[in-house]
Order: structure tokens, then sequence, then C-alpha cells
């Protein structure tokens, strides 16, 4: 109110109530009846005009001396956007309006200024001010509403300005109480005057009253934190060194939001959860809670002779092995080394976003450089771009990934050369070295363990590390009998919670953010969960504490597979639940991005991988009760189309399994009908060769469908310099049964076939399976 434009100081609600009172002739009642009455002509004069061109007043400039995430605002004027045009602003102004697409700030350099109400600087896209517009705007889909009820839930908020009388403020507010907010966080704040109704609110919904206005705020917030620091002050002191001089502001940013430093020196830890299948800190690493590992003298050894001579190896090298097998606590052990001897070393998240501009940075670095990636399959789809563009030849990439997604990652990097390596079995040695931490740590119950050692370290020789671990600390029982325990005494929104993330991070490393999990599946005791003692514990993949992961993963999925065939109704309420609340944070623009949630949604839809195997027969009703909120998205047709092309070569009514067939072929052919891309391309294309060798089904037809489909994403891909080895397979496959069943080759599609065979050979060189399928299709060819 303090701010002002060419029509004078903006007025306050009761001013503005007394304005659109006059204009109308109406009584005073209230705002939002008012604004009813106006006609298009009064909107324009008394309220876009009455608020456009803002000089920002005292008020805002206290609030701009300060970082934040982001600014939700019921306000429609363009105060803070004309503030923050200032050369001199902390933060980037980035204007979104309530109907706009949902997306979310790459950096803190970023700051996005959410308008929930309408916004002057886009009058022609509406106001909210009527009652019966604000019921519209909080029942229909409106991602940004419902981020912000999410959000709301646990998020640290300070509310000010308000009058306590707006409905959808109670709407944001409803599902908010003390249990629901997170106590490692700071307080929510509503800033009012003293008020009886504030009182109760903030008792309420557990918000801290601070009692004055919001200039009185921001002074109190300006004595307590005088000088507060700039976006680039916020980057760490090492990689703020790290990053050449002449980097931008948000690039610097964006880089140190995706790598972290491996520090070459660190103080132990004096308290750990990784005993408990938590990662090892560098403070575990410094404490050598770890055992020694063969592997990672033999990886060090290979990294350096890579570095020194970068031109003879590829610049890959990927560490392969089952779930559990301690690939992650090798990998950090061989960075944490790698650092201490001197060598750069960045560690990449798994909620990363690796931007075009990474390599930028990385080639201005003059040291050489070793990029460390858990996860690998996280950032495959990154990683050929960034390859690509790097010119600096002295990096080298040390990734892990679990065995089974390495078919994914080897269609993913099909045209990378890189090394794969293994070999994380335990030996009797590590065994007998692992029972002796826990021994050292106290955390052996049974005495008997500690007079023979030798003995019970045969009992677990054969285990993965993750799985010996948890038998450990549970006095050596087998693991199916230790999740027949857990299992048995579980239940409520503990279980709920539980099961919700193990499905997450079974389907993202980097797991589900605290607040969707818990407005998914409930927030009673949500901060117990979280201590050691629980029988079903938490834990957060990040330091900031914004991403949920169970605190052993091995023994998650072992219970996600037991409810799966134990209860799985529960399984399918769990699924259900997770895919509906992350639905507001996907779209277009979010995939395109990388966050977190698309790549989560992404893996949790794949029918063949995930949802077969934990929901079985209740697929078909998972992908139903979702749909209302993922048939905008082509990626969930492409998943109904293999269900039903699964269901079909499993039917033994031939009938029945026509029909499956065709709708299988219908919606891999809208899934491309929604979005015109290789992949829902591929699906089609895969799908019509099955139809082609069903009986009584047209094989040209199909075959030529297919090949043309499949032909075009291969070509999309080649357009956006990326190569994927999966539509390759399935037409070079296709091409094989066609001519086994008689078909012939058209000119055209013979030369197209030419084509892609040369293609083949040069960029999937290293692939050895898809060099003997292009032998064999270009023998059938001669």
């Amino acid at each position: 109110m303090d701010s002002k434009n060419a029509k004078g100081l903006l007025p306050s609600g009761d001013q503005l109530l007394g304005d659109l009172a006059t204009a109308t002739k109406a009584k005073k009642s209230s705002l939002q009846r008012l604004y009813q009455l106006l006609t298009p002509a009064q909107v324009k004069e008394l309220i876009t005009d009455r608020f456009v061109n803002s000089t920002p007043g005292d008020t805002a400039k206290l609030m701009a001396s300060f970082l934040w995430r982001r600014v939700f605002t019921w306000n429609v004027d363009d105060v803070l956007e004309n503030l923050y045009r200032d050369e001199r602003a902390l933060q980037r102004a980035i204007v979104r309006h309530f109907n706009d697409v949902y997306t979310d700030s790459q950096s803190l350099e970023e700051l996005f200024i959410i308008h929930l109400h309408g916004f002057v600087g886009s009058p022609e896209r509406g106001y909210v001010f009527s009652r019966d517009q604000y019921v519209s705007q909080t029942t229909k889909v409106n991602a940004w509403m419902t981020v912000l009820t999410q959000r709301m839930l646990s998020e640290p908020m300070i509310i000010a300005g308000s009058t306590l009388d707006e409905v959808d403020l109670d709407y944001y507010l409803a599902l908010r109480t003390g249990d629901s907010a997170r106590d490692d966080r700071g307080p929510s704040i509503l800033v009012e005057a003293d008020d009886p109704i504030a009182t109760m609110l903030c008792e309420k919904h557990g918000l801290l009253h601070f009692v004055g206005y919001s200039k009185d705020f921001f002074e109190y917030c300006k004595s307590i934190l005088p000088n507060p620091p700039t976006p680039a002050e916020l980057i760490p002191v090492a990689m703020r060194q790290l990053i050449p001089p002449g980097v931008s502001k948000s690039v610097a940013m964006s880089f140190s939001s995706d790598f972290e430093l491996v520090p070459g020196v660190t103080s132990p830890s004096s308290s750990s959860r990784f005993m408990y299948g938590h990662f090892p800190s560098w403070g575990d690493l410094e404490a050598n809670r770890d055992i020694a590992r063969t592997i990672v003298s033999e990886i060090i050894v290979d990294i350096e002779k890579r570095l020194s001579d970068p031109l003879r190896f590829a610049r890959l090298v990927i560490l392969s092995e089952i779930s559990g097998a301690g690939k992650s606590t090798v990998l950090r052990r061989i960075a944490f080394e790698l650092a201490k001897r001197g060598v750069r070393t960045l560690m990449c998240s798994a909620l990363s976003r690796i931007a075009n501009t990474t390599s930028d940075v990385i080639d201005l670095i003059d040291e050489p450089v070793a990029i460390v990636i858990d996860n690998l399959a996280e950032q495959a789809t990154a990683l050929p771009d960034l390859l690509d563009r790097l010119e600096k030849s002295d990096v080298v990439f040390i990734g892990a990934e679990r065995a089974y997604r390495m078919t994914y990652l080897k269609q993913v990097l099909a045209g990378l050369k890189y090394d794969q390596t293994g070999k994380l079995s335990m030996s009797i040695v590590e065994a007998r070295r692992l029972i002796d931490r826990y021994a050292d740590a106290g955390a052996i119950g049974d005495d008997s363990v500690l007079k023979r050692r030798d003995e019970f370290a045969k009992k677990i020789e054969n285990d993965p590390i993750a799985v010996a671990c948890c038998r450990i600390l549970n006095d050596f029982r087998p693991l199916d009998r230790i999740v027949d325990s857990i299992v048995s005494d579980a239940g409520g929104p503990a279980l709920d919670r539980y099961l919700g993330a193990a499905l997450a991070q079974h389907c993202f490393y980097g797991g589900v953010r605290y607040e969707i999990l818990i407005k998914a599946f409930g927030s009673a005791r949500a901060t117990a969960q979280f201590e050691l003692n629980s029988p079903l514990p938490l834990d957060f993949y990040d330091e900031s504490k914004r991403f949920v992961i169970p605190e052993n993963s091995t023994l998650s999925d072992k219970i996600l597979e037991r409810f799966a065939s134990k209860d799985p109704d529960r399984m399918l309420t769990t699924f259900v639940n997770l895919a509906e609340e992350l639905g507001p944070w996907v779209n277009r623009e979010t995939i395109i991005a990388r966050a977190p949630e698309p790549r989560l949604s992404g893996r949790l839809f794949d029918y063949d991988a995930v949802v077969s195997k934990f929901l079985g027969s209740n697929a078909e009703k998972f992908y139903d009760d979702v749909k209302p909120s993922w048939e905008w998205n082509s990626r969930y047709w492409e998943q109904v189309a293999l269900l039903n092309l699964a269901r079909y070569q499993r039917s033994s009514n031939p009938g029945e399994g026509t029909e499956y067939l065709e709708d299988a072929v219908t919606h891999a052919r809208h899934a491309v009908a929604v979005e015109h891309h290789p992949f829902p391309l591929t699906t089609l294309g895969k799908i019509l060769l099955n139809r082609m060798m069903a009986p009584s089904e047209p094989v040209k037809d199909s075959f030529d469908e297919a090949f043309e489909r499949l032909s075009e994403a291969i070509a999309m891909e080649e357009r956006r310099n990326r190569i994927s080895a999966q539509p390759y397979g399935v037409i070079f496959g296709g091409v094989m049964n066609y001519l086994s069943a008689g078909g012939e080759l058209t000119h055209h599609q013979h030369n197209r076939l030419r084509e892609i065979l040369t293609k083949a050979e040069d960029k999937l060189a290293g692939d050895r399976e898809m060099q003997q399928q292009i032998a064999l299709v270009g023998e059938a060819l001669r």
C-alpha cells in the first residue's frame, strides 16, 4: 500500500471497495460481489489502470532485500515485477499466471512470482475477484494451487497482507495442522495485527503469529540479518573457487545445484545412519565406517590412467551390479579417494538436471576432472549430449547402476564408447570385516556372534552387502524372516508412507518430495518415522531434506514385493495416490527440464518394468483410476497400449486376444497423436510388428506402417543429435520376421533400410548385440 502509480498510492482493499461501490452505485458489501457488477470498461479503469505501472514503496524494497524460494500472491499489481527489473536486484523475477502450466525455478537466481488472482501485465487473461471465481479456481484442477496446497502442509510459509477473509486462504490452510508441519524447518509465520481470528488461525494450523504489519516484519528481519547473502554467496566456497571467472551468475548457480565438489579433507562423522542402510557421508568415509573393497583401488588406478592419457581410453566407466551389492558406497569411496589425491572430483545427484551449459563450465577448468554419477540411468539421456559438447579431453565419468537397468542404459548410451565393470560379490574376508565394523559400533545384539565371528561370516558371505548388513542388525535371521517380522507388525499411515517412499525410490533413486508424500499418504506422526527406532524408518536423500527415501532400499524393495502378493489392494492404492499427487508437477515443460517428478512418474507408469511387477491383475484398474489426471500424457497411452499387448500375448481365447491386440494398436496410435515423438513412434512400431505376426492379420499393411513409424523415430532422433538403440533393434527384428514370413521389401524400404544399417554400424559400433543384428539383416538383404 506504500507503492504508487500515476493515480496515486495503491488503494487498500477497503478503499477499492468504496471505489467499486461508487462506480456501480451498489451498497458497500464485499469486493467479490461488487466486482461481479463491473463492465469490461470499468474493469480496465478501476482494476487494470489502477494497479499497473507501479513504483515500489519501502515495504516491497525491504522484502526484496532477502532471497525467496517463490512468491504466491493474490495481488494483481506489478509492484514486485518492477522492483526486480533493477539490475541490482538479488534475483531475477519470472512471472507466472494461475493458468500457466506448473514449472519450478532452476536455482535461487530465479524468483517465481505466481499471481493466483490474475495480473495487470496480462489483463486479457482475466482476474479472480468474485466468490464464484474463487470457488471455480479451487475446485478445478489448477496445478499452481494444488502445488501450493501440498507445500503449505509442511514447508515454511510467511503469510502477509491477508484480510483473513479470503476463501482460498481457508482452502490452502485446510489440511495444515501442527502435526503436518515439519520440526526440521523454520516456523510458518502469519504477519497480522493483534486479532482473535489471527490467534485462532495460528493455533489451529501451527503458525507463529508476528503481531504487526508487513513493513514491521521485514524491518524486524533486517535488524536480525542486516546483510543477507546473495545467491552467489550461497554457493559453497570450494565450488566458487572451482568455477572459472567469467561464468555468468545463472550458469554458476545451475552448475552448483547439479554437482557437489567432493572434499579432499573433511572431519570424521561422530554419528551416522550409514550402518542402518543409508549411503555414507564424506564424514563416514573419513571415519572409515565402510569396509575395504578390492575393486576400489582397481578403479582408482584405472581412472588415473585414463586421466593421464585421455585419448587412448573411453571417457565413461560403468560399475554395474545387482541391487544391494554396495555400488553407492564403492562409488562414493572412489570419489573421496580421488579427491584426496588432488583430482578435481564432482558428484552428480540423482536430483540433478544437467544443463546444456554444463560443458561450458567443465571446459574452463584447467585440471583433470572426474565426474561421478550414482544411478546413472537418471542422467543417461543428458550424458551423450554433454560428452558431445565437451572440448576438454581429460574428463572421466564414473557411473554406477543396478544390473537390471543396464538394458535401458545400453539403449540410451548406444552411441557412446564406455567400459563396464562389476565384481562386487563379498568375500569371506570382507564378511568378517563387516562383522568387525558392527562389533566396533556396538551394534551386535547376540554375544555368540562376537565369539564365533568366522562362523557367522560364512552365513553372510554370499549375500549382497546391503542384505548382510540388514541380517547383522537382526541377529543373522534370513532376510525373508526379517521382512515377515516387519510386515506382520506394520499398519496405518506409517506403512502407507513407507510403501509410497519405497515405490518412489524403486522408480527414481532420489525418492519423492516430502510434501507430496504426506499429501498422498497422511501426516500423522510423520516426523517420528525419521527416527532410527521407527519400525519402518524413512530418511532424506538430499542434505536439504526435500526428498524422502526408505532408510534401507534393499529392505524396502523386499517389502514392496511382499505387499504386492500379500495385499494387492493396498499396493494399488499406493500407486494411485502417488500418481495423483505427482500429476500437478508434471507437464511438457517439466519433462523437458528433466525435473524429478516427471522422471519418477515416467518410471511409475512403466508397464513392463514396474506396473506389471507390483500390480499384476490390478494394472488395468490403476491406469483406469488415474486416467482423468494423466490422459494428456503420451506415455500414459503408450503404457496402456503395452498392457493390452501383454494381455493379447497371454490370452488363450482367439477372439478376446484379437480385441486386446486392436486396443493396443489404437492406444499406441493415440499416443503418437498426443505427442509426435520418437518414444511413442517406437512403441507403435513395436505393437504393429506384433500384429504383423498374429494369425489372420494383414502382414504387409502392418509391416509397412511399422517400418514407416520406426524409420521416422530414427530420423527424429538423428535431427535432435541423439541416438537410441531401441528403434533400431525393433526395426531390425521386424524386418527379419517379415522376410521369414515371405514378405518382400519395396524399393524405397530396401534403400531406407540400407541407410539405417549404415548409420547403426557407425553410431552403435560399441553395441555388440546390435552389430550382430546388423550383420544378420545385411546378410538377409543380399
